[in-house]
């Protein structure tokens, strides 16, 4: 199989998801389809059925709590994307979905902001590597080493400026 095939057997939840993307475009413009509940429908694929099949396609590979963390943050993604998608005329759930999606998007930032935080405090630190930073953030090794050259550059820049050894986190 070539590389091409490897990666879309390893990642076919975003194909689906632009698929799905497209059909829920599709289908909001369908007055026929929005008079009989379609708002729902939609809302029920965008915040329920992607979730699911991100979870079926990523779940075996990363940790469950990186995975349920993702799962909420396309939740979220989902009912921005409806609000966006769907006519306002034919709005009738979303207004009330928009308190969730606003708690959601809270979690995941005070989820992402502590993930940065302890990647910051590998990548500063005497001992870091890129197993280390990788292991802290989930990053991809690539990014590992990206992130630990910022940092001693900061670091450098740090004691030019200031003639300590290394900024104090």
């Amino acid at each position: 199989m070539s590389r091409a095939g490897h990666l879309l057997a390893a990642h076919w939840y975003a194909p689906v998801f632009v698929f799905m993307a497209a059909s829920v475009w599709l289908l909001a413009r369908s007055p026929t389809f929005m008079a009989s509940g379609g708002e729902a429908a939609l809302l029920a694929d965008l915040c329920l059925t992607a979730p699911v099949l991100y979870i079926v396609c990523y779940g075996q590979r990363q940790p469950l709590r990186k995975t349920v963390i993702r799962a909420l943050g396309i939740v979220c993604a989902g009912v921005w994307l409806a609000s966006w998608l769907i006519p306002e005329s034919r709005q009738f759930l979303l207004p009330e979905f928009a308190p969730l999606r606003w708690v959601g998007l809270f979690l995941i930032t005070m989820f992402e902001v502590r993930l940065l935080i302890a990647a910051t405090r590998i990548a500063f630190s005497d001992t870091a590597t890129p197993k280390k930073l990788m292991g802290a953030s989930g990053v991809p090794e690539w990014v590992a080493r990206l992130m630990l050259w910022e940092a001693r550059i900061w670091r450098r820049l740090w004691q030019l400026i200031g003639g300590r050894d290394k900024p104090r986190l």
